[in-house]
């Protein structure tokens, strides 16, 4: 529950008189305990607490107290030797994020090729200026294809982004396109039901900009059905909105989420789960713009879309989850659970085409007239997934272990038909091509042992996966990924930390030459140092270093379509963060991240992501005079000028993306400060308050997507 100041709770005493006494610093939970002393004492009698209204916006809550994901076992991310960043649930309310591409863009370091189905990796991130994982839920169960871009973050209770190769214990991905699980991955956590105590969450949030709407509904509900033994969650959400480069005569956007689950506590030992996702989205196609020298070329203005306006996306995706945990004695916990990830997308897009060449030149008169790049395309994307956990907690003379074994299965299909071609007018678009038709499977088992030791001030974390993939293209392959780390925490407020994590899956899909198939391996390695400080009990600044080495990548060999495994990457950087409360009334989010990256098999370095990012928030709650209860919040992004690159690899000194900053600003009232209902609060906010022009992401040098102008936000949120 959050650290609140000054309210006022009404009691009713013995005798049906109603009081209200003003409870000080504190949480309320402690305040109403000492309030009810007070009445008690007064009466002498047994107290009713009745109704405790609290007047106030509840302020921000932007740390997570534990993760679970990065060691699939709860624990404090300041005791990790390792870097997880969170984002809660109060941080992606207030984002107000349309899909989980929207709400990761606010994290620095973080970057995606664009919201568009042509993108290879749809759906995955670069992290740390490596390709990451595919998301997952909780870790476990990755996301169905583009199911990582449309899913809607109004399901989850927090995000937690775990930086660095992830193998040693989700193991590095292979697939017919390329080597992730370099950079990190990024883990939804979903909302589950919460047994102590039954809620209603109601939102309406309207959005209103040049040329942009957006109206959007949520619904939160958490209800025990039977008394400490099942409850029952629902989170809802609809959606209808228009975006500012929306084509003329085009219908809006338009999406819906459900996401119930239930908890069922059968005995004090045994608890079994299950958890549903249900989405629709239907969305106007969009190919974003060409970018020359920071700014938009040929004609393209900031608004502009070359899509038709009946072009659309068309996206279903669902997942399901189960669970059966069993605490078997007093040292072991036995989980067993299974999942499954559906998406299907069919789209047409209509976009720029390329216009330069690899040296920068403008390309030749012949393609300069084919300037339109036309795709569609009908995909069905699916993840199966399977594990059994044991995890032991017991004490070998002065040291105390948390010891997690695992063994599992996935799998990995994608099937459907899809094209690209280009095109020399918006409506020379060619029909259907029905031969291009693609059916893929990866298998992956493993086994996966860790042990987390707690000695004195020491935490030592040590695992190791073995994996064995298998392809539809008749591929096999073996992996180990192994991991240590090391904290040490001489205070309660401090703590020094270091990694060294290695991530490995074979190369499948990339041909060498015709009939021929790569079956190497690639592997990525980490070395990650730093510190946490907490100069205040509830806040931590977390700063590290690091650097990624990835080697035997596919590399496109030049003048060809074929691959050899030839590639050396390497990244490294520095990041800092700050989570939690300055004070009781006073939140604060904040992120830097800083990149260096280098081809070493070719010597290159060049800025592929932005060097330099910030992202900051923070909300202060009012204490005093008239406004008292009133949450001001402020927040800012930045991203420092980077090149344009076409696959990864640089274009040319004219292919950039400008540097840009964005303020915002917003306020939530609670309705009871002038007498209104209680727990009902307004809010308002203005995005972009300077309306600056900006590239949001990109997927190559002649694709990219602006971000949103200036935009105000109405919202009306209740609770129950």
């Amino acid at each position: 529950m959050d650290s609140v100041d000054n309210v006022d709770v009404d009691i009713l005493e013995n005798g049906g008189t109603r009081r209200t006494i003003r409870c000080c610093a504190g949480s309320i939970v402690l305040g109403c305990v000492l309030c009810a002393g007070l009445a008690g004492a007064q009466t002498n009698a047994p107290v009713d607490l009745g109704t405790i209204l609290v007047e106030g916006a509840p302020i921000s809550k932007y740390r997570a107290e534990t993760v679970s994901t990065a060691t699939f076992s709860e624990a404090p991310p300041e005791e990790l030797p390792q870097t997880v960043d969170v984002l809660t649930e109060d941080f992606i309310t207030e984002m107000n994020p349309t899909d989980l591409h929207d709400l990761l863009r606010y994290q620095a370091g973080i970057y995606t090729g664009g919201k568009t189905m042509l993108d290879r990796t749809s759906g995955q991130y670069t992290l740390r200026g490596m390709p990451g994982s595919e998301a997952t839920l909780d870790g476990t169960l990755g996301l169905a294809g583009p199911m990582g871009t449309f899913i809607d973050p109004a399901a989850f209770e927090r995000v937690e982004i775990v930086k660095g190769p992830v193998g040693a214990t989700q193991g590095g991905m292979t697939s017919t396109l390329g080597p992730y699980g370099a950079g990190g991955s990024i883990n939804l956590v979903q909302k589950y039901p919460r047994p102590d105590r039954a809620f209603t969450d109601v939102s309406l949030r309207s959005t209103f900009g040049e040329d942009l709407q957006r109206y959007r509904l949520s619904l939160d509900l958490n209800e025990p059905l039977v008394e400490e033994r099942l409850t029952a969650r629902l989170p809802l959400s609809f959606e209808v909105g228009k975006p500012f480069w929306l084509p003329n005569g085009a219908d809006w956007r338009e999406s819906f989420l459900i996401a119930p689950s239930l908890l069922w506590q059968v005995r004090d030992d045994l608890r079994i789960g299950f958890s549903l996702t249900l989405q629709h989205t239907e969305q106007p196609a969009y190919q974003g713009i060409p970018v020359y020298r920071g700014k938009p070329f040929g004609g393209y203005d900031w608004d502009s879309s070359a899509a038709l306006s009946d072009m659309r996306d068309r996206y279903f995706g669902h997942t399901a989850q189960t669970f059966v945990e069993w605490d078997a004695s007093r040292v072991w916990t036995l989980r067993t659970g299974a999942g499954l990830a559906f998406s299907e997308v069919d789209f047409e897009h209509l976009g720029p085409a390329p216009f330069a060449n690899a040296d920068g030149s403008i390309i030749a008169p012949a393609y300069a007239r084919r300037p339109y790049e036309h795709s569609e395309g009908d995909l069905i994307f699916r993840r199966h997934a399977i594990y059994q956990r044991a995890t032991a907690r017991y004490d070998t003379g002065p040291l105390s272990h948390e010891t997690v074994l695992q063994g599992d299965f996935a799998r990995r299909s994608e099937q459907g038909r899809s094209y690209f071609e280009s095109v020399a007018t918006r409506n020379a678009v060619h029909t259907w091509v029905s031969n291009n038709y693609r059916d893929l499977q990866v298998d992956k088992a493993g086994l996966f042992a860790q042990d987390l030791i707690a000695w004195h001030d020491f935490r030592l974390l040590g695992g190791l996966r073995v994996d064995r993939h298998e392809s539809s293209l008749g591929n096999t392959g073996n992996s180990v990924s192994p991991r240590v780390g090391l904290s040490y925490l001489p205070t309660e407020w401090l703590v020094f930390f270091g990694n060294v994590s290695q991530t490995e899956a074979p190369n499948f899909g990339h041909l060498r030459a015709p009939g021929d198939e790569l079956t190497s391996s690639w592997q990525a390695t980490q070395y990650e140092t730093g510190l946490r400080v907490s100069p205040i009990e509830t806040l931590w600044l977390n700063a590290s270093v690091y650097r990624i080495t990835q080697r035997d990548v596919p590399t496109l060999m030049p003048g060809s379509t074929y691959y050899e495994t030839e590639g050396e990457n390497e990244s490294q950087g520095f990041e800092l963060s700050l989570t939690g409360n300055l004070r009781a009334n006073w939140s604060v989010y904040a992120s830097y991240a800083y990149v260096e990256y280098e081809n070493k098999a070719t010597g290159d370095s060049f800025d592929r992501y932005p060097p330099h990012a910030v992202t900051a928030a923070t909300s202060y709650r009012l204490e005093e005079g008239p406004l008292r209860g009133v949450v001001l919040g402020l927040g800012y992004r930045y991203r420092h000028r980077y090149d344009a690159t076409m696959r990864g690899n640089y274009v040319g000194k004219d292919h950039f993306i400008d540097g840009w900053q964005v303020f915002d600003c917003s306020a939530d009232v609670p309705l009871a400060t002038f007498g209104g209902p209680k727990n009902v609060t307004l809010s308002f906010a203005v995005k972009n308050i300077f309306d600056e022009h900006y590239i949001e992401s990109s997927r190559h040098y002649y694709q990219c997507f602006p971000g949103d102008p200036r935009t105000f936000e109405l919202a009306l949120q209740a609770s129950f």
